[in-house]
């Protein structure tokens, strides 16, 4: 049975293709094509097309367990927990997600993924439809990675509010974009990166959202892009400060004590070859049921947060999906 990929880098042409998800090893480098991760980066795909006609084969996998949702009851008081936590440790920042979910009829899927092309063109966009993971779709805003001939590029995206907000930048945001940038700029030195340059914080808008995003611009030479990318991944803007600790912690929470997984959630998807890679983290994303579309969503949580604020950051990230899903 065949699996299904349909893509948009930003502002470019929509590519499908039928063919295979295939399993990689977690430090295999020199992989080329369209290349998915998973948040913890313990499953990681690469896709080998064949010839068949995508529009006249496709069809839709589904996953045989749906995610688990928790109240909004439960998210407040964990994130009321985390924010104790943080008061009381040596953490800096911690993202905890949450799913939510939505009427759809998977048959207009196709029609979901054009629409999410014409309404989102500065996004990447991609539709995953997997024996293995089931269907997936999203419109992401984040840069995870991207490299042209020797040359390579990352940001750091953190800090949210909605467009329609007319109150500043507050300076948990400020702090939570600080501590982003200050972990890139660590990591791509400690990996030998040289000739690296940044610019920002500025407003960067995606959808329905502003956040505040800084650019780093690079010397890649000799360093292998994916090496690179799965040393920055996850960064604090999906995981944490510190990346260790925060990891462990949001599968202690989320997994164990929740009971949901992120999935393909804040892991990272895109393009990878030789001359160019187009790497993003997969943000803004769902998974499609039969009748249903299970949106993932996070928020990054500061000793100066708020539980309730952070949840209405986590349902202002899911007006991307759902602004579009409510009009089909």
């Amino acid at each position: 049975m065949s699996d299904f990929l349909a893509y948009r880098l930003p502002n470019d042409s929509i590519e499908k293709r039928v063919g295979k998800f295939n399993l990689i090893r977690e430090d295999e480098n020199h992989t080329e094509g369209f290349i998915f991760s998973n948040f913890n980066k313990n499953k990681q795909y690469v896709f080998t097309p064949n010839q068949s006609d995508y529009e006249s084969t496709f069809q839709i996998h589904f996953s045989k367990d749906e995610p688990k949702v928790i109240s909004k009851e439960t998210y407040l008081l964990y994130g009321n927990r985390i924010i104790e936590f943080l008061r009381e440790q040596s953490f800096n920042k911690f993202v905890f997600s949450r799913i939510k979910k939505t009427q759809f009829d998977s048959k207009k899927t196709l029609q979901l993924f054009d629409t999410l092309c014409e309404n989102y063109p500065k996004a990447f966009i991609y539709l995953i439809s997997s024996e293995a993971e089931g269907t997936w779709i999203g419109a992401t805003p984040e840069t995870l990675l991207q490299s042209f001939k020797g040359s390579g590029f990352t940001m750091a995206l953190a800090g949210t509010k909605e467009k329609k907000a007319i109150s500043p930048w507050t300076q948990k945001e400020y702090d939570e974009q600080n501590l982003v940038s200050e972990y890139i700029t660590e990591t791509l030195k400690l990996s030998g990166i040289q000739n690296l340059e940044n610019q920002g914080p500025y407003d960067s808008e995606a959808g329905n959202l502003i956040h505040l995003r800084t650019d780093f611009s690079f010397d890649l030479k000799n360093h292998n892009v994916l090496s690179i990318a799965r040393n920055l991944h996850p960064t604090p803007a999906v995981s944490g400060l510190p990346k260790t600790e925060s990891i462990a912690l949001i599968n202690q929470i989320e997994s164990h004590e929740l009971g949901y997984s992120r999935d393909l959630y804040t892991g990272f998807i895109g393009i990878t070859s030789n001359e160019t890679t187009q790497l993003f983290v997969n943000l803004r994303c769902c998974q499609i049921f039969k009748d249903s579309a299970f949106l993932y969503v996070g928020g990054g949580y500061t000793e100066d947060s708020t539980a309730e604020n952070e949840w209405e950051e986590t349902e202002s990230k899911s007006k991307t999906l759902m602004s579009v899903i409510e009009k089909l």
